[in-house]
């Protein structure tokens, strides 16, 4: 006998459906979430850095690790965290700790104090939403969790590297942002002490400027030996070459490869403090080279950096006051005078516009530069007040 089987197909549609009902809610949760672990990373990244921030004046301004310090840094993480989309309301979660320069956690932000030796800042937040469809299967919330490390320290150098031109911090001092900058031209102006060992561009003129950096003899206290691998003193004489064939290679390249920014700089270049023999000295290949400065043309309508120096030393005077670095000895101008060395305490960034004959005109931007790579340092009660080398990095 036939036995009847109506009401099968309706049985198997209505599982069908559930399962496509299920796959649908499962890919729009899905996304939501993504959107969710997407959003909270913005939010840790964006708290993390509005931290560092703070954390970075109060060690250049050598202020204590008090309560009120502590309460201004969270207060900065908080309010950025919820700007960026943590709802604490509807159970997002946020927390914050100090971090040494080897990203080890000391102790929370916000508890009362900042300890010594924090030089980061690591937010960890989850963020909590409703589901949708998931709730069928007795899901009602899913969390996105995300984690952030910024740190402060000096700036050491820039994507792209930096243009071999030295700024006068005199000069960068009195600039403010969006101010007409004439950054180079083939005038002179020096102001030297009695001796003549140690110059500063003129306060009076904005185009004081001996000439162009050669990147291929950097002079640092701290790394003299060839055997460092941060030695910088390959050449005492560059010529005006464009880049050379390796790209890693810093002495195939000239004053027109680093000017065009097409052979970027590969080895960084640590500002030290202002009146200080810390940090690099650069040697100064004196004059205009015409066909370089064409070079920046590449930069026109863009952002480009250069380092800012405080004194201007001579080779002689360095000579009898500084050990020499291995296996070079010190520059000579040409004739067999004595050459110049630039002490570098931080970096400019300009707008570059125009370049007219031997003159290189921009627009300031900043000398307090964010960007970057950086040395992070020790931390606060070190008492760190480079005010122009100082800038902040998402970490981690």
């Amino acid at each position: 006998m036939l036995r009847e089987e109506k009401g099968q197909a309706i049985v198997l549609v209505a599982v069908a459906l559930l399962a496509l009902l299920a796959m649908t809610g499962l890919a729009i949760d899905g996304g939501q979430l993504l959107a969710q672990r997407r959003s909270a990373q913005n939010a840790a990244d964006a708290a993390a850095l509005a931290g560092v921030r703070e954390l970075a004046e109060i060690i250049t301004r050598c202020q204590p690790g008090s309560a009120t310090n502590d309460l201004r840094i969270w207060n900065a993480v908080a309010q950025f965290a919820v700007q960026n989309g943590l709802n604490p309301q509807q159970g997002d979660l946020l927390e914050a700790w100090y971090v040494d320069r080897n990203e080890n956690h000391l102790w929370e932000v916000g508890i009362g104090a900042i300890p010594n030796g924090a030089t980061g800042i690591t937010v960890i937040l989850t963020t909590t939403q409703p589901t949708h469809f998931l709730q069928l299967v007795g899901t009602e919330q899913m969390q996105a969790a995300a984690k952030a490390t910024a740190m402060t320290g000096r700036v050491t150098q820039f994507p792209g590297g930096v243009l071999p031109i030295a700024v006068p911090l005199v000069v960068v001092q009195n600039l403010s942002p969006g101010q007409a900058f004439t950054v180079i031209d083939n005038r002179d102006g020096r102001f030297c002490d009695r001796n003549g060992d140690r110059c500063i561009g003129d306060p009076s003129d904005h185009n004081s400027q001996r000439g162009w950096l050669n990147l291929n003899y950097i002079y640092n206290l701290q790394h003299l030996q060839q055997s460092d691998p941060l030695y910088r003193t390959f050449e005492r004489n560059v010529p005006n070459r464009p880049c050379g064939p390796n790209p890693n290679t810093s002495t195939d390249d000239g004053l027109q490869g680093w000017a065009s920014g097409n052979c970027p700089y590969p080895f960084p270049i640590f500002a030290g403090a202002v009146g200080a023999t810390n940090g690099d000295f650069i040697h100064g290949d004196p004059g205009a080279r015409q066909s370089a400065l064409q070079e920046i043309e590449n930069y026109a309508g863009k952002i480009a950096y250069a380092p800012i120096f405080d004194y201007v030393y001579t080779s002689n005077y360095m000579e009898a006051h500084f050990p020499a670095p291995q296996g070079i000895g010190w520059p000579q101008a040409g004739g067999g005078g004595s050459a110049y060395l630039y002490h570098i305490v931080g970096f400019v960034a300009v707008r570059v516009d125009d370049v007219r004959s031997h003159t290189l005109v921009g627009e300031f931007q900043s000398a307090t530069i964010g960007e970057g790579a950086i040395q992070p340092g020790y931390g606060v009660g070190t008492c760190d007040n480079r005010l122009f080398t100082y800038g902040v990095s998402l970490w981690r």
